[in-house]
């Protein structure tokens, strides 16, 4: 069913799951037709190696194209007026295993199928694989795939030119993400975003879940609705508590490296929860002269050879 067109896009999938039910709707979005990725071939022979309904792990074929996706997504949600998404491992595996899956069984579908015999067979459904990362997911879990594109870029332009998956990027109900990129198969790369919204998860999230910053001077994101707030750096003291809002400046500890922002937060209602998360800060405060050496000052007052 597959011609050699430009790109290809699978229709992109929702779930949402009503709240206290065990009733399931799905939104089955399409956008005139089909997008074929360009032809492409490895010069190396593929063969299968995942099997099941995911739970594996599987390698990044590029951290730098996934971290690059995330933060695209999350500077459009910006544009639209949406908080980001926070970035997490679970995720990540999800769209790992099924980018892997399709190139090396050759199929491309939200739902997970094994090679066997030289025919596909269908292993289990989408929603089944995320959950085998990403449990305790709550009212929502949504998907994107794509294959053939290039670049970060490029393929987040064509997600946001269709209608359905722009609908998934910019979704309110999903406050996590996760990314899987990966080389091979018959269309060379194939990407896949993961979303979804776990019960009693509240996401911290630096800078919009920018990889690295500049300066100490960050702004954060907390999820949920609370009375009460504390913060820390690092392994630092708390703040007091304060009154909760969702964004917040905030100053992280000097020094390059990884620095960890957590926050507490409360309810007047005895609820609590907390939350963390990382940003690689690239110090450049100027640091102060170094005094001279007097070493040689005192070696031509003791009248020895410098």
């Amino acid at each position: 069913m597959l011609r050699t067109m430009k790109y290809f896009f699978a229709v992109t999938i929702y779930l949402c799951v009503a709240s206290h039910s065990n009733a399931a709707t799905y939104y089955v979005h399409e956008d005139g037709g089909w997008l074929v990725p360009p032809a492409y071939t490895e010069s190396s022979e593929f063969r299968a190696t995942y099997q099941g309904c995911g739970g594996e792990i599987v390698a990044s074929s590029n951290l730098g194209y996934e971290q690059q996706v995330v933060e695209l997504v999350n500077k459009v949600r910006e544009d639209n007026g949406l908080p980001p998404l926070k970035r997490v491992a679970q995720l990540d595996q999800a769209g790992r295993y099924h980018a892997a899956d399709m190139a090396q069984d050759g199929y491309f579908d939200h739902n997970t199928y094994d090679l066997i015999g030289g025919a596909l067979s269908l292993v289990c459904a989408w929603s089944n694989r995320i959950s085998s990362y990403y449990a305790g997911w709550a009212a929502t879990i949504a998907e994107n795939i794509a294959a053939g594109y290039a670049t970060p870029e490029e393929v987040m332009n064509g997600w946001m030119e269709s209608s359905g998956h722009r609908e998934n990027i910019l979704r309110g109900s999903t406050w996590e993400i996760g990314v899987g990129y990966y080389t091979g198969g018959s269309y060379g790369r194939y990407w896949v975003q993961d979303f979804g919204r776990r019960f009693d998860v509240y996401p911290l999230v630096i800078n919009r879940e920018d990889a690295n910053t500049l300066s100490r001077s960050v702004v954060l994101y907390i999820y949920g609705d609370w009375n009460e707030i504390r913060l820390r750096n690092d392994d630092g003291s708390w703040t007091a508590w304060q009154p909760f809002f969702s964004s917040i400046n905030w100053t992280l500890n000097a020094g390059t490296g990884t620095h960890t922002v957590w926050a507490e937060m409360r309810q007047s209602g005895g609820l609590t929860a907390s939350a963390s998360d990382d940003i690689y800060l690239i110090d450049d405060t100027p640091k102060p002269p170094e005094r001279p050496s007097l070493a040689p000052f005192y070696q031509l007052l003791l009248g020895d050879d410098p």
